[in-house]
């Protein structure tokens, strides 16, 4: 129904008077700006404008007072700004007449502009809710951080010698660089894995920031023929390119420590850091350039992390320490050295982690300020002895040492599953992430804190970015086949564990996903399979049997873990593929064995 005052009659005019414009007949155009005064739309837009300010300003007081998401008022932003159109919308059809009622025209309008507007805010909303979530599944946030924070990583240098012979000094002083860096507790600096994903690629220095999260990036190159050494540095401002400071040093061998120091001060200065102690300086523990330039070599190629490279370097770390025998660093990388060579199957009866222990107790010995010994030591306690008491206070140490260690958060992740919480562990592994955001192992270990805690959707995202990134990495696809068990999805279980790339990650994963599936048959085809090839893996086999219910196997399989010093059992007090064991009483009589109580 009209409303009345619409439907009253007009009274007429006096034909010698002339009619005011409101009253011209509609077909009697006027400009833009005249129609837009008559209907008083700039009036109303400005009053809204002064409104809209006062109520952002408002929520930006609440939001620094409440310390509430930048997100909220961006969202808030937006609305107001979507706004505009709806209030100029409706002065255009009440600010001269001022109608009560909403025509049809007017609704469709409002309609559209509210649709387009909810769209727009729908989608930004998506973005912000993803953008964590992509963080973890491709180890970085996609955007640079703020201009004022302190943040670098440190490229892998050039060889520019003629040979091409020096690719480990090269990689070795970018390397120490970095290390130095990172003893500076205001500076971000990127870990190495992530740092040297970039070697020998042309890639441009503000995308990599970018994926790195940094505001500044350090590269440079090396020229070394016989003793005389050519280093080239430069820092560049990661959100424009420009140069903040470029060097050169023509310097004997002999010089490189202090090439070194003088490489990361001036990084200093330009960063306006502010430097409280001297970790930065004097850092390396040797004044030998020939033990040095052995320790470079050996530390190349033991990052390669196969049997024959790690031999190798284990080999060049002793000749190092027979040229200096209080090299410190060189002993730590050597404990190191002999855990891997564990890890890959070598000196599996005890020899190697007899050897790690000693040689990192040796290390601390040298130079208790070292936090690479104490973590060498913390993988012995950790892994091979379950001595959750000496592990904890060995990564405690090497905390106070280096609060930003990445090895440092990796142990305390796997500590805290066996005797913390979960969600400790995955703030751990979190942090691990945020440092060293390419390196997909830290991420690995990630879904799989998050899948004992039941986080599964969050775990199957990071796997599926893993594998987007390398879909070669060994154990991912298996991690991905026990979530999709989780979830329920059997059939695209077995799929992920059918391909996964790793022989042994294989083994372990099909005996699950066939019996998930009821083969009954099949599933103890692959179990055997698994039994057959089970040497280092007694806790998978173990899980294998508790998952298709054989608690007597079960059991079995992990009182030989624990004889094999199988590290797996780190994981054993909450882990979802066990759960068929936690009502036996043999479960809490096996955790007490070795120092655990039930969760």
């Amino acid at each position: 129904m009209s409303d009345p005052t619409d439907t009253a009659a007009p009274q007429p005019q006096p034909a010698s008077l002339p009619q005011s414009p409101a009253a011209l007949p509609s077909a009697v155009p006027l400009g833009v700006w005249a129609r837009l005064k008559e209907h008083k739309v700039m009036q109303w837009t400005l009053a809204y404008a002064a409104a809209a300010y006062t109520l952002l300003h408002g929520v930006e007081m609440l939001s620094e007072a409440q310390d509430w998401p930048h997100t909220i008022v961006r969202i808030f932003s937006l609305l107001l700004i979507i706004g505009v159109p709806v209030v100029m919308t409706l002065a255009w059809y009440h600010g001269a007449r001022a109608q009560r009622h909403v025509s049809g025209s007017e609704l469709t309008i409002i309609t559209l502009l509210l649709m387009i507007g909810g769209a727009t805010l729908w989608a930004i909303a998506r973005q912000h809710v993803a953008a964590p979530a992509a963080a973890v599944a491709t180890g970085t946030a996609g955007n640079l951080p703020a201009p004022g924070d302190k943040s670098i990583a440190v490229l892998p240098f050039a060889d520019m010698s003629e040979a091409k012979d020096q690719e480990y000094f090269a990689d070795g002083m970018a390397e120490e660089i970095l290390d130095l860096l990172s003893r500076i507790p205001a500076l971000k600096v990127i870990a190495r894995t992530s740092s040297f994903q970039f070697k020998g690629k042309a890639a441009d220095v503000r995308s990599v920031a970018q994926q790195l999260g940094v505001t500044t990036v350090l590269e440079g190159s090396v020229r070394k023929a016989g003793n005389r050494l050519r280093i080239t540095t430069q820092l560049i401002r990661a959100v424009d390119g420009s140069h903040l400071w470029s060097e050169t040093y023509d310097r004997q061998v002999d010089d490189v420590f202090r090439i070194q120091d003088e490489i990361a001060g001036a990084i200093v200065k330009r960063l306006e850091l502010s430097l409280l102690d001297p970790a930065i300086s004097g850092a390396a523990s040797t004044r030998s350039p020939e033990a040095h330039a052995l320790y470079l070599q050996a530390r190349y190629l033991a990052d390669r992390d196969t049997v024959e490279n790690l031999n190798k370097a284990l080999q060049l770390y002793q000749q190092a320490i027979a040229i200096d025998p209080d090299y410190a660093a060189a002993y730590a990388r050597l404990a190191y050295c002999y855990a891997w060579r564990v890890a890959n199957g070598v000196d599996t009866d005890g020899a190697g982690y007899a050897n790690a222990r000693s040689t990192a107790e040796r290390a601390i010995a040298l130079d208790p300020r070292l936090p690479e010994g104490y973590l060498a030591l913390g993988v012995a306690r950790l892994q091979y002895e379950l001595n959750w008491q000496a592990a904890a206070e060995l990564i405690e140490k090497a905390r106070a040492l280096d609060p930003k260690n990445t090895l440092m958060f990796e142990l305390a992740g796997h500590l805290t599953q066996a005797i913390g919480s979960l969600q400790e562990a995955i703030v751990n592994f979190r942090r691990a992430a945020e440092r060293d955001p390419l390196n997909l192992l830290m991420r690995r270990y990630l879904a799989s804190m998050l899948y004992y805690a039941g986080e599964n959707q969050e775990a199957a995202h990071v796997l599926h970015g893993i594998i987007e990134v390398d879909p070669s990495f060994p154990a991912v696809h298996y991690e991905l086949g026990r979530v999709l068990l989780a979830l329920g999805d059997r059939q695209a279980a077995v799929a992920a564990f059918e391909s996964e790339p790793s022989q042994i990650w294989r083994y372990l994963g099909m005996p699950l996903g066939l019996h998930a599936m009821k083969r009954a048959a099949d599933a103890s085809a692959a179990l055997a399979e698994l039994v057959a090839n089970s040497a280092g893996s007694e806790f998978q086999v173990a899980e294998a049997y508790a998952y298709a219910g054989d608690t007597d196997q079960a059991f079995h399989w992990l009182e030989r873990a624990h004889t094999q010093h199988d590290p797996g059992l780190m994981k054993v007090r909450r882990d979802p593929l066990l759960k068929s064991l936690e009502h036996d009483p043999r479960y809490a009589v096996f955790l007490a064995s070795i120092g655990l109580t039930p969760a």
